[in-house]
């Protein structure tokens, strides 16, 4: 959706005072932010993956101790984790090649600065994201089989 929006050339550098300073090709804007996720998306999936097999030894989260006898709930919860660690880098570059698009957009007039919450909920995600395992696996213990 966001792709047919974008002009052919597409404004994505705006210097200080907010005044485009560079264009770029909606169909390179869109390579490589597929690109991006497709590779973001390839890693969370790897590390998935990967967990379950790694020993015991080498888990250092925080709580996951009295989580070793219960593995199969633990590799459970971090694929969850991961998963959703995708969903949200996702959600997060489909919603700035939109907004890029929005802003771009010659038959609306829509200001840069209407959208600088945007970082900030961008960043208070990420951050969640990573207190979100440790914070689950300590104040929440397995259940008994």
């Amino acid at each position: 959706m966001a792709y047919q929006k974008l002009p052919s050339e597409v404004l994505l550098t705006f210097n200080p005072s907010k005044e485009a300073s560079e264009m770029y090709s909606k169909e390179l804007i869109f390579y490589v932010t597929g690109g991006i996720m497709l590779v973001l998306n390839m890693l969370f999936l790897w590390m998935s993956r990967l967990f379950p097999k790694l020993p015991d030894g080498f888990i250092k989260l925080p709580g996951a101790v009295k989580w070793m006898f219960y593995r199969k709930q633990l590799n459970n919860i971090i694929t969850e984790w991961m998963n959703f660690g995708a969903t949200i880098t996702n959600v997060l570059l489909g919603a700035s090649v939109y907004i890029l698009a929005l802003i771009n957009d010659t038959d609306q007039t829509v200001a840069l600065p209407q959208f600088d919450w945007v970082i900030s909920v961008g960043t208070f995600l990420l951050i969640m994201w990573v207190v979100y395992i440790p914070l689950r696996l300590l104040l929440t213990g397995p259940v008994k089989e």
